[in-house]
């Protein structure tokens, strides 16, 4: 390859490695957790304003000594500006915006200083070579592009919370292995590139590239195949609940209605007694009372979906004998979706019943909640069984796959949970943020 196609060849990687920069920020970004709904267009307005940006400062004070401070520079105002204006403001997120561009820098850097290193080390001193030269914009576009597609799977950690052991390391594997075969290519290929040029390398590493993405694709789709099972299942018990829910109520409406029906009857019987005899009155009464007990569904809150969980798991609890003592305050859980609550509350209530029929003594859980401030406040409390050494059975259970679920989607809202042993109890602590109609 003669010195002037070099130049061109050059001048040409300079010019997709642009392209490159600005297609890895975007697919950065678009791999944030979006809360800021804009339109495509808009969007695609912002990726060519950052692309002409971005070429502008490349070439145009390319030779001014302060480009390598105005493009970090450029790259991080620009990164935090769409990042903020078209998908996410949170914290965390204005944090990664300021930190990717770095790391694509930092990426440039360390290229750039091997090359430097490797050319001191061939000659001597540092001598401008166009062969090197293109093999480190052709290492360092590599390198960008798997730096970003390491940004997105940490991004998307949660996407890929199923895919475990082997799989999951199968994801990193193709990277390593793609950027091992790009390194001989060029270092042992030097005879070849320069006699018949760079272009068969450039196709090779592009089909490296692209089946790197390819992969990752792969893995998406098949980490969400996973979560979309898991929903699923989520609401395939949702409805279940929703459907002995229903039951019961039109139970209790046919029940209500023969009640009434009798009532008559009954208010006549119950004066009559207490006429002849005032302690058979009383006892009639409070069988009357019992009857209508076993006729009604508590509500023990305003949260549609909450109180239908609770009913279900305190009816389970009784068939299965565990005293199950319920006391909801004032919450306000408008902003969480059903089949959230659903995961939350019916993973914790199940792994409570669980505990508390394999305890020995007393069988009993305890359900606490409340608003405090910004809050809704939950305590769930069950007795630690004793299978083995003490309560080692009962931890396990509460801190399975259940339990992780549990916490994910309570990130999504900003919440938290704390689980913990308190002598025979075993305590589940959670806080969710959002609207709350009283506070104490």
């Amino acid at each position: 390859m003669s010195w002037v196609e070099s130049a061109i060849w050059n001048e040409a990687l300079g010019i997709m490695e642009t392209f490159v920069v600005t297609l890895c920020t975007w697919f950065f970004l678009s791999h944030t957790e979006r809360s800021i709904e804009r339109k495509a267009g808009l969007r695609f307005a912002m990726l060519c304003l950052y692309w002409a940006g971005f070429t502008g400062i490349i070439f145009w004070v390319r030779d001014n000594s302060y480009i390598n401070l105005a493009l970090p520079v450029y790259m991080v105002v620009m990164t935090e500006a769409a990042g903020c204006f078209l998908y996410n403001r949170g914290r965390i997120y204005r944090f990664y915006y300021f930190l990717f561009p770095l790391t694509i820098v930092a990426v440039q850097i360390l290229i750039g200083c091997l090359v430097l290193g490797y050319m001191s080390a061939r000659w001597g001193t540092f001598v401008f070579d166009y062969y090197l030269s293109n093999v480190a914009l052709i290492v360092r576009q590599l390198a960008e592009i798997l730096a970003t597609g390491v940004w997105a799977v940490l991004l998307c950690r949660r996407k890929y919370e199923e895919v475990r052991g082997v799989w999951f390391a199968g994801l990193f594997l193709p990277p390593i292995v793609s950027a091992f075969i790009i390194f001989s290519l060029i270092f042992i290929g030097n005879v070849f590139m320069q006699m018949y040029g760079v272009f068969l390398i450039i196709v090779d590493i592009f089909l490296l590239v692209s089946m790197n993405f390819y992969i990752w694709y792969l893995f998406s789709y098949q980490a969400k195949n996973k979560k979309l099972e898991a929903e699923l299942e989520i609401w395939r018990k949702q409805s279940e609940m929703q459907y002995r829910y229903y039951e019961r109520v039109e139970a209790q409406y046919l029940s209500s209605r023969k009640m009434i029906h009798d009532m008559r009857n009954h208010l006549q019987a119950i004066e009559a007694l207490n006429d002849q005899d005032a302690a058979k009155g009383k006892a009639y009464m409070r069988d009357m009372h019992q009857m209508l007990d076993s006729f009604g569904l508590v509500s023990y809150t305003d949260e549609r979906m909450l109180n239908i969980i609770l009913n279900d798991k305190a009816k389970a609890a009784k068939e299965l004998g565990i005293g199950m003592d319920i006391r909801i305050g004032e919450i306000c859980l408008g902003h969480v979706r059903d089949m959230d609550i659903t995961t939350i509350f019916g993973n914790l209530l199940d792994n409570a019943l669980e505990a508390a029929g394999r305890a020995e003594g007393e069988r009993w859980i305890q359900v606490r909640a409340d608003g405090y401030h910004e809050f809704a406040v939950v305590r769930i409390r069950n007795p630690r069984c004793e299978n083995g050494a003490k309560g080692t059975d009962n931890e396990t259970r509460h801190m399975g796959i259940g339990l992780d679920n549990v916490r994910h989607t309570l990130e999504k809202y900003g919440g938290g949970m704390m689980a913990e042993s308190s002598g025979d109890e075993f305590i589940v602590n959670l806080t969710i943020p959002g609207c709350v109609s009283g506070s104490k």
